[in-house]
C-alpha cells in the first residue's frame, strides 16, 4: 500500500510542478519499486532532460522502458547510459534483455556474455546467454549456459524451464513406424 501511495504521490508531483532532479530520481525509484513502470519512465525522462549527462537517469529510464514493454526506446536509453557509465557492468543485463526483445540475438549474446564475465555468480546473465544461444540454434552452448545458471542457483525456474525446452528442441526426432 505504501508503494502505491508513493507512486501516486510521484505522479501527482510531476503533474503539479517540476521537482528538483534529486527529488525526481527518488520518486522514480519509488515508482519502479512499486512496479509503476510508466510513471517511473516519465520521471526518469524528466531527469534526463534536466541532467542529460546523468548516466544513472539514462539507466533508470532504460530499465523502466524495458519493463514497460518499450524495448526500442529502452535500448536507446541503455546505450546512452553505457556511454555515460562505461564501467557499469550491470548495464549489460538490461541491454541484453532489450536486444532479445528487439530480435537482435547477436547483440543479446554479446551483452549477456559481457555480463557473465563481470558477474559470473548471477544466474540471470547465464540464463539470458542461454536464451540468445538457443535462438541462434546453438543448443549445446545454450545448455551449457543454463547449466552454469543452475550451478549458481539450483532453484532458478527460468534456467530449469529453458534447459528443458532446449533439450526438447535439440532432441532427435523419434522414428515413425509405417
Amino acid at each position: 500500500m505504501m508503494r502505491v501511495l508513493l507512486a501516486l504521490a510521484a505522479v501527482l508531483l510531476v503533474a503539479a510542478a517540476p521537482a528538483p532532479p534529486a527529488i525526481t530520481s527518488v520518486m522514480a525509484r519509488a515508482a519502479a519499486r512499486a512496479g509503476q513502470w510508466q510513471s517511473a519512465a516519465r520521471l526518469w525522462r524528466t531527469q534526463t532532460l534536466a541532467e542529460p549527462t546523468s548516466g544513472e537517469a539514462w539507466a533508470g529510464l532504460g530499465q523502466a522502458l524495458l519493463e514497460a514493454g518499450e524495448a526500442g526506446d529502452a535500448a536507446i536509453a541503455l546505450e546512452r547510459a553505457g556511454l555515460l557509465l562505461p564501467g557499469d557492468a550491470g548495464l549489460w543485463l538490461p541491454r541484453g534483455r532489450a536486444a532479445l526483445a528487439l530480435g537482435d540475438n547477436a547483440a543479446a549474446r554479446a551483452a549477456f556474455a559481457a555480463y557473465t564475465m563481470s558477474r559470473p555468480s548471477d544466474a540471470r546473465g547465464w540464463t539470458g546467454l542461454g536464451v540468445a544461444l538457443d535462438l541462434e540454434g546453438q543448443r549445446g552452448e545454450a545448455q551449457t549456459a543454463y547449466g552454469r545458471a543452475l550451478a549458481v542457483d539450483p532453484l532458478n525456474r527460468a534456467a530449469r524451464h529453458n534447459l528443458a525446452l532446449s533439450l526438447a528442441l535439440g532432441a532427435p526426432a523419434a522414428p515413425v513406424s509405417p
